[in-house]
Order: C-alpha cells, then sequence, then structure tokens
C-alpha cells in the first residue's frame, strides 16, 4: 500500500467516523429537542396521538352508510351527470338566474356536446327512472353515522374509501331538488333538501380532514340547492322552518380545526412506523419507493442514500410537522373565539411560508420529506371551510327573513326584529365577527350581505373587487345574498 493510498484511508475513515459520530449526536439532539416540545403540548392539553383521540371506537350499527353508497352504486354508468348543473349561476353583480326556470337545464357545457338539446323532460326523465333508488339514498340519511374511521391504525383492513359514493348521492339529490322545483313538486324538492343537510352530518366526528371537507363541499351543494328552493314563491312557513332547522343545526366553521386534530395524530403515528420498518419498506409507506414490485436505481438510491438520511433527521422532520400543525391549530380556534376571518387567513398564509422557507434546498426536502409530503394546504381548505359557513348563515337568515314576510305581509325593518320568534340571536358574519349586514331597498326588496373576505363593509356592494372574470357570490366586494333576475 504506498504513501497516498495510506492517506487516503486514513483521511476517509477519520470522515466516515465524523459522519457516524454527527449522525448520532443529531439524533441525540433532535430526539431530546422532540420529546421536550411534545410534552410542552401535552402539558397544554393537546391530544397528539390516535389513541389520545378515543381511537379505536366501537363501529356504529346503523348500517346507514352502508345502505347510501350500495344504493348510490347502482347510479353509476348513467348518461346524465347532475353535478354538472349550474347553481346561483351570477348574470350580473347580485343577481342569479334560477335554473329550475330556465327554459332547458342549465348544465354546464363541458358535460356532453348535447347538452343544448337536453330538455327538461328528458333531465326529469332520468330522475324518474331512479326514484326508488332515490327514495332509499333518502331514507339511509335518517341517521348520519358520526365517522368512517373505526380504527385508523388498522391500516390493512380500512373499508375503500367512500367519499366518491358520498359525492354522486349528493349531486343526484341536488339535482332530483331541481326537477322537483321545475314540476312545482315542492314536497319532493324538501325531501331532497333535508337529505342533503342530513348527508353533510355524515362522519361529522371523524377526525380528518378528508371527511370534513367532504361534508364542507356537500353542505355547499345543499346551501345552492336551497337557495334556488327559495325562489319558489309557494313555500308554507312550516316548510320554511323545517328548512331553516335543518341548516341551523349545523356547524362548519370548525371542520378544518377538527381535521387537523387527526391529522395530527395519523402523522405522529407515520412517523413512528417508518422509523422502525426497514429502508425499502419505509420508503413504500411514506410514498417514496417504487410503485410496482421492481425497483431501478433511483428507487435504490431512495432507499439506501436518502431514506437513511431521513431517518438520521426524522425527528427535526417530526417537530417541524408538529410545530406546523400546532401554529395552524391555535389560528383556526381564534375563529370559534370571534376573530375576524380576514385576521386569521393572514396568520394561516405566514404559516405556509414558515413551511415554504423550511422546504427551500434538496437537502431541506430530504430532510423534512414526511412533512413535505403530508402536511395538507390548510389555507386553502379553511377558505373553502369558512365561505361555506358564511353562506350557511346568509341562508338560515334568509329564510327567517321570507317567514316574516309570510307572517306578518312584509320583510322585517332589521334582523333584530327576528329575534326571538324566528331566530334566536342575529348570525354573525365570520368575515368580521359582527352581525350580518341588512337593508331595506326602496324597490321592495331587501339587501342581506357579509361584508367579504376583506372584512371591510362596502354597503352592500357586489360589484367586482378586482378586474376577473370570474362572477359568484365571494367576487364582489360585499358578499351578496342574490336576488333573482
Amino acid at each position: 500500500m504506498n504513501k497516498t493510498t495510506r492517506v487516503l484511508l486514513v483521511f476517509g475513515t477519520i470522515g466516515f467516523a465524523g459522519l457516524i459520530l454527527g449522525t448520532c449526536a443529531q439524533r441525540s439532539g433532535g430526539r431530546q429537542a422532540l420529546a421536550k416540545y411534545k410534552s410542552d403540548l401535552q402539558a397544554k392539553g393537546e391530544k397528539l396521538t390516535l389513541a389520545e383521540l378515543g381511537y379505536p371506537r366501537e363501529p356504529e350499527s346503523s348500517g346507514s352508510f352502508e345502505l347510501l353508497l350500495s344504493n348510490t352504486n347502482q347510479l353509476s354508468g348513467r348518461s346524465l351527470d347532475p353535478g354538472m348543473l349550474n347553481l346561483i349561476s351570477l348574470v350580473e353583480p347580485g343577481k342569479a338566474q334560477v335554473a329550475w326556470r330556465m327554459p332547458q337545464p342549465p348544465l354546464d357545457q363541458s358535460w356532453s356536446s348535447k347538452s343544448n338539446e337536453l330538455t327538461w323532460g328528458d333531465y326529469s326523465r332520468e330522475f324518474l327512472m331512479a326514484a326508488d333508488i332515490l327514495e332509499a339514498i333518502r331514507e339511509s340519511t335518517r341517521n348520519p353515522p358520526r365517522y368512517f374511521f373505526h380504527d385508523p391504525t388498522n391500516w390493512a383492513n380500512q373499508p375503500p374509501s367512500p367519499f366518491v359514493g358520498m359525492r354522486r348521492a349528493a349531486q343526484w339529490l341536488s339535482g332530483d331538488a331541481m326537477a322537483a322545483l321545475h314540476e312545482g313538486d315542492l314536497d319532493r324538492a324538501r325531501a331532497d333538501l333535508h337529505a342533503l343537510a342530513q348527508q353533510a352530518r355524515f362522519n361529522r366526528d371523524d377526525l380528518t380532514l378528508v371527511s370534513q371537507m367532504i361534508r364542507v363541499a356537500i353542505a355547499g351543494l345543499g346551501l345552492a340547492v336551497t337557495w334556488e328552493a327559495l325562489q319558489s314563491p309557494s313555500w308554507s312557513e312550516e316548510a320554511l322552518m323545517a328548512m331553516q332547522e335543518d341548516w341551523e343545526s349545523l356547524e362548519l366553521g370548525n371542520a378544518v380545526e377538527k381535521g387537523m386534530l387527526g391529522e395530527r395524530a395519523f402523522g405522529e403515528a407515520a412517523f413512528s412506523q417508518m422509523r422502525s420498518a426497514g429502508a425499502t419498506a419505509a420508503t413504500r409507506f411514506g410514498g417514496f419507493g417504487p410503485a410496482g414490485a421492481t425497483m431501478s436505481w433511483k428507487d435504490y438510491f431512495d432507499a439506501w442514500v436518502l431514506m437513511p438520511i431521513w431517518k438520521a433527521n426524522s425527528r427535526d422532520d417530526e417537530r417541524l410537522f408538529l410545530e406546523h400543525h400546532q401554529r395552524s391549530l391555535d389560528s383556526l380556534r381564534k375563529l370559534q373565539a370571534g376573530t375576524p376571518w380576514p385576521d386569521i387567513d393572514r396568520e394561516l398564509k405566514a404559516h405556509a411560508l414558515v413551511l415554504d422557507e423550511a422546504f427551500n434546498s434538496f437537502f431541506a426536502r430530504v430532510r423534512y420529506r414526511f412533512s413535505a409530503l403530508a402536511i395538507p394546504n390548510g389555507v386553502r381548505a379553511a377558505k373553502t371551510a369558512i365561505r361555506n359557513e358564511t353562506q350557511r348563515r346568509l341562508t338560515v337568515t334568509a329564510i327567517a327573513i321570507e317567514r316574516h314576510r309570510l307572517r306578518h305581509g312584509r320583510f322585517p325593518t332589521n334582523l333584530t326584529a327576528l329575534t326571538p320568534e324566528l331566530l334566536s340571536t342575529v348570525p354573525l358574519d365570520p368575515m368580521c365577527s359582527q352581525p350580518l349586514r341588512y337593508r331595506l331597498n326602496a324597490d321592495a326588496t331587501f339587501t342581506l350581505d357579509s361584508v367579504g373576505e376583506d372584512g371591510r363593509d362596502d354597503g352592500g356592494d357586489s360589484t367586482r373587487q378586482s378586474a376577473t372574470n370570474r362572477l359568484d357570490l365571494w367576487s364582489g366586494r360585499d358578499a351578496v345574498w342574490p336576488m333573482p333576475k
């Protein structure tokens, strides 16, 4: 062995030993810092594990979920996609067309090249042929299950995801309600609306973000159909009262907070499993490994180079994961305490920037690879939930206003006139934490609105706040309850 080789061997050994010592020190320091952080969170009452959140749970025996999905599966392959129906379609700021009054069903043009040829007779016939299935779906919503995940620790035995079927059921119920409104069958439309509100209660205690967001989406669809239904002048006050109670008993503002609690606990379980698994198994479990049975050179590099680096830094990754969730939860909880949405939105966006900065290099993305994959887009989810919660409060208030008109022959002079006869309290606007805005107009109509996502009251101005082609409830300076065109 020549002198050069011996020198290289010595320096290589020293470098390898330094790498091993550095890795051990990194693991030790990261472990201690993580343990202290978790201890501090738990001392504050935070529940970090699935067990602390009450899992596993006893399965429910109502069978509602199975009935809903089995009946919905019978609607697969139909030529009509009721999810393509345009609802609350604004034609100008503050004015929307009433879909069921249109000469033809207002379907999205991407649904079919022949959509312009679809008549209300064709549309209604699809629902007439599915009447028995739809009645069974309505029946299945009578007793909404509280959760889908009974034992999220038992990954291998989880049933297939039900969320596509839930969405399809909601779309068919909404489509049937629109056909019923066009035909003047208010009893059937009311049954569909009730079923939609009930379906928005499915999995209401499920601590997963996907479960909570599908609830939010179904509620949003039901609220859109409710606006369409309220444009009929033929409702009795009894029917309106039942409709109002359906939406009053729902809460969407805390949906993302619930989901983030579960996502944090699921992440904790995943960190533990990935650390204890072998290199190849860990990459597959974390979604980083090969999709098939064979492995390429990149897969081997991922399993035997990148994954060991991640394992050496996994405590740092876990702490980043926990810190981001805690910051997000602290902000989301302020919403329930009365902080206006724009303040919370700014905080959530700031948290997202902190996260982006943590992933700003290749090594950082290796070091924090699980967080980079698993942390959801909380900003978008929270915005969707709070928009639908605001629309829910506008809807409840609009129903109470119409009930006042039926009772007294006129719209109320202010929202306080609705309490306590028709509303226990005037609903607050989540965008500003003040009561929703309301005023009577000179033309015998009214303006009901939220101040919108900027938190500023523009006097019910529904004109666009920026140069955009988008025209919907949230495109105006204020979010104004639309009047029918």
